[in-house]
């Protein structure tokens, strides 16, 4: 009797078992052409990733994601926790009964188990629109804004309330539920981005509308500003990238000017203002941004290589991106800077990144003052582009003689003065100091007799035809790197050079020649 009874029990296990359906996420929230689910009803067991937050102390509310198949299904238990507090990122077993409410894919979920938390966290994308692709997953809506504030509950609120954001081209709901350290905050101002899980409620087929974003606490507001930033509040700073801090309206205009900000990146340069703060950061991608304050340092000693968070309020100056700081916090010393960008002209992709101009010739040497004071200096680009480029007061080189025209290389960060809109002029290159100005030939030319270089351009040799004999000539590159060279001899073989202009060095007697050459 004993042992029929063991065999019932087994038999029923069994039974239970082969009951429970095995599915992916991707297989759970299958459905037919009006979304209602095709194995709605089926006793299944699911894993994945634990993401959201509780949005029912009572049970359970939250979602499970699978970053392989780039979906989610909700988890969801009315009164019952099943022995289970939420953790996001665990990785889960769920078992239950597949459903739906409103269209939402869930699992009415009998058990919860653990099966490991790799501390592996899914990351939000970045999402325009809410759809059945961000039911149960975790997005973020960039530039919001409230539509309408006065919809926003600060009390009454139930179980939670809906309202409009729009980020200017799309607008989302955005459900507030009373289970978040959010209810009862007061409306956040001016513009922030948002983050939360994706949801749905639709009553009525076919299951396509009713798209939510649920955020989990006040952080998935960035920043929560509730005063406008403009004093007596708590400001939150949002974290940008340098990218994000880059992005300019049709104007030049930072697209999130007057917002409070907090970007990373290493320093660059000097200081270039006493008693307060003007130099550069830039990200390991060569994106920079301006750092300003009139009269403040804020204890800080400008080094470059320093590794520093900046906290402030972004805005421009005359089209250049700046950020004016309240808060300079010092990260680390002695970081490794980008190489310098090669670049033929200046545009708003130069600006406040490190480049260099290759080759040029000043096109008013009495514009070099070398007085000690701030001057600018036109130079043009060898493909004829005039660029500006500015001598500040603090460098070294402020107070240097001209160093001459043909074979000298400036390097530097970019910069923009340009007062009028659409602020797409006026980029100006701002050597850091004199080791920015590479002198690749420092001569001027000596021999004073008649000198005629053919053919120019060359692909093979070129020929010099002069007064006087050749004793030697010697082709360098803009790096000041000797290449070819002869002697005695009125030509010389340019054939194994790259494509590109060249500075050839011819010397006589009577002194040296420079002159410009071209290898196609």
């Amino acid at each position: 009797m004993k042992q029929l009874f063991t065999t019932v029990i087994l038999l029923v296990l069994v039974g239970s078992l082969l009951s429970q359906t095995q599915l992916s996420i991707t297989e759970a929230r299958s459905s037919d052409a009006n979304g209602i689910l095709t194995n709605l009803g089926t006793q299944v067991v699911i894993e994945g990733k634990a993401i959201g937050t509780n949005y029912n102390p009572a049970g359970q509310t939250f979602a499970i994601y699978s970053a392989q198949e780039s979906l989610g299904i909700s988890v969801y238990s009315e009164s019952d926790p099943l022995g289970y507090t939420f953790n996001a990122n665990d990785n889960l077993r769920i078992t239950g009964t597949l459903d739906q409410f409103r269209g939402l894919a869930q699992i009415a979920a009998t058990s919860i188990e653990v099966i490991q938390n790799d501390g592996t966290a899914i990351e939000p994308r970045e999402t325009t629109v809410l759809d059945e692709n961000t039911e149960s997953a975790l997005v973020t809506f960039r530039n919001a804004t409230v539509v309408d504030p006065a919809n926003w509950r600060t009390d009454d609120l139930g179980s939670g309330f809906n309202l409009q954001m729009t980020n200017g081209t799309q607008t989302i709901t955005v459900r507030i539920d009373s289970d978040t350290d959010i209810a009862g905050m007061a409306a956040p101002t001016g513009t922030f981005d948002i983050t939360g899980l994706g949801g749905q409620f639709d009553p009525q087929e076919p299951l396509d509308e009713g798209y939510q974003l649920l955020p989990r606490s006040i952080t998935d507001i960035n920043p929560y500003n509730t005063d406008g930033g403009g004093g007596g509040g708590d400001p939150m700073y949002r974290v940008l990238t340098m990218p994000e801090v880059r992005m300019n309206d049709a104007n030049g205009i930072p697209s999130l000017n007057d917002e409070l900000v907090e970007v990373t990146a290493t320093v660059y340069g000097v200081n270039r203002r006493d008693g307060g703060l003007q130099f550069t950061i830039i990200d390991d991608n060569n994106v920079g941004v301006g750092i300003f304050n009139f009269d403040n340092d804020f204890g800080y000693s400008v080094e470059e290589g320093d590794m520093i968070t900046v906290q402030g309020t972004l805005g421009h100056f005359n089209g250049l991106t700046q950020i004016t700081p309240d808060t300079i916090m010092m990260l680390s010393s002695g970081n490794t800077l980008v190489n310098p960008r090669p670049v033929t002209e200046l545009d708003e992709t130069t600006e406040s990144s490190l480049i260099f101009i290759e080759p040029v010739d000043v096109e008013d040497a009495s514009q070099w003052a070398g007085n000690g004071g701030n001057f600018n200096v036109n130079f043009i680009s060898s493909t004829g582009a005039i660029t500006a480029v500015r001598i500040e007061d603090q460098t070294d080189i402020s107070n240097t003689s001209y160093p001459g025209t043909i074979g000298t290389v400036y390097q530097g960060i970019g910069g923009q003065f340009d007062n009028n809109d659409p602020r797409d002029e006026g980029y100006q290159l701002l050597p850091r100091d004199l080791e920015d100005i590479i002198f690749v030939l420092n001569t001027e030319d000596q021999y004073q007799g008649e000198v005629s270089i053919y053919p120019n351009p060359s692909e093979s040799d070129i020929t010099i035809d002069s007064d006087d004999a050749v004793l030697a000539a010697t082709v360098y590159d803009w790096q000041g790197r000797r290449l070819v060279s002869t002697l005695d001899k009125q030509t010389i073989d340019v054939s194994a050079l790259a494509s590109g202009i060249y500075v050839l060095l011819i010397e006589f007697e009577e002194g040296v020649r420079i002159e410009k050459i071209t290898v196609k």
